[in-house]
């Protein structure tokens, strides 16, 4: 063996030195190459990855306790996952190498029919589905509220003939039946039976996005409205705008040559003097109308986050148009974009986030708030995804 080694070293010109010597050359190249591009390619740190939809790593904190924890080279390693040269590229080379070679399935997002991503499966862990419907239950019963709840099922589930031929398997009605059954003393309005019975499914949710459209909206309004004892808007009157649009669901999946959505904006007589307040901690900020222009822009990143100004512990819908009339909601985003037609029957409407209210508990709690504003309606609007997986141990 050593002697056909030699003879193979021998046999290259010069020896084998010279064919060493480019190797070596050409791999000290790359890392100079690579080295450069680090330190003089322009970097986001912090900033919103446009293609990803996430927060991109800051610098690394080089303070002397952080490096003797171990912090400072777990930040370096994730700072440079974040700002390697050609990421993009690569993020998006990944992700359809792992299509093609028969993984696509088993991905947090899938591709389907007609471009369509989709979330993966929402587990049953046996315990916060129950959780949740007993926390709901207990503070509807408390406060002596008029409850109703609408959890809408994921795409994945709704739109079973635009899924991969081979694909994982979504129980998104018994989740939701498991959860309604928790809770007595709330009336449930079916989300499913409500989207089907408006035909085409597939115009109701985006194809980039796990929302529901503006059209998927209007009709979850339209039934919650009902439910209610109000008298939904007619669609004729709504001035409706449209804007290109790229979801989460895109940005995760790193299937960047997925054509965009489209995302209207539904506007009435009353949508722009709508006087919104958002409340986090004991920081509140005042909005005239319910859109976040600025989110709308040709640059912008997530325009979804136009709808009531994104996600905030609590934000607060006042209409002057309505002489009474007080509803409390406990939304996640997909409630961004259904309230503000609920809006058209009530002075105000007190919104809860899911998400963000539990990391504030300096906050007023939802009987507090349910006190104050004179509250006796009450409505749970979420993705199954935010009951499924999150905690509402705060719902107090």
């Amino acid at each position: 063996m050593a002697e056909q080694a030699e003879k193979l070293d021998n046999a290259l010109p010069g020896g084998g030195t010279a064919a060493k010597k480019a190797l070596i050359g050409v791999f000290c190249g790359f890392i100079a190459v690579f080295f450069l591009l680090i330190l003089f390619l322009p970097k986001h740190e912090g900033e919103l990855s446009p293609n990803e939809r996430r927060i991109l790593a800051s610098r690394p904190d080089a303070s002397f306790s952080n490096i003797i924890s171990g912090g400072f080279s777990k930040q370096v390693d994730t700072w440079l996952q974040d700002h390697f040269p050609g990421r993009t590229f690569f993020v998006g080379l990944y992700s359809y190498l792992n299509r093609f070679t028969g993984r696509n399935p088993v991905e947090n997002i899938s591709l389907g029919r007609n471009s369509r991503l989709f979330t993966a499966p929402i587990a049953d862990d046996g315990f916060t589905v129950n959780a949740n419907s007993s926390r709901i239950e207990r503070f509807v019963t408390e406060n002596g509220l008029n409850a109703f709840c609408y959890i809408i099922p994921t795409s994945g589930y709704m739109l079973e003939e635009e899924l991969p031929k081979s694909h994982l398997t979504y129980e998104d009605g018994a989740l939701i039946a498991k959860l309604e059954g928790g809770m007595p003393s709330v009336k449930a309005i079916s989300a499913e039976e409500t989207l089907r019975a408006a035909g085409d499914v597939s115009a109701l949710y985006y194809r980039t996005d796990h929302h529901l459209t503006m059209r998927g909206s209007y009709v979850s309004y339209c039934a919650i409205a009902r439910e209610l004892g109000l008298e939904p808007l007619d669609e004729a009157e709504f001035t409706k705008t449209a804007y290109e649009f790229y979801g989460t669901s895109y940005g995760q999946s790193g299937l960047f040559l997925t054509p965009p959505d489209s995302l209207e904006t539904w506007d009435a007589p009353y949508s722009g003097k709508l006087r919104v307040t958002t409340v986090d901690g004991t920081k509140e900020t005042v909005h005239e109308g319910y859109l976040d222009m600025s989110c709308l822009d040709e640059g912008s990143t997530d325009k979804y986050a136009a709808y009531l100004y994104s996600n905030h512990g609590i934000t607060v819908v006042e209409n002057g148009e309505c002489e009474s009339g007080a509803l409390l909601v406990l939304k996640d985003s997909y409630g961004n974009a259904i309230v503000p037609f609920l809006a058209a029957h009530y002075r105000t409407v007190v919104m809860i986030d899911t998400r963000q209210l539990y990391y504030s508990p300096s906050m007023p709690t939802p009987t507090e708030l349910a006190e104050r504003y004179g509250i006796s309606d009450f409505l749970v609007v979420t993705g199954l995804d935010t009951v499924a997986g999150g905690t509402l141990d705060w719902l107090r």
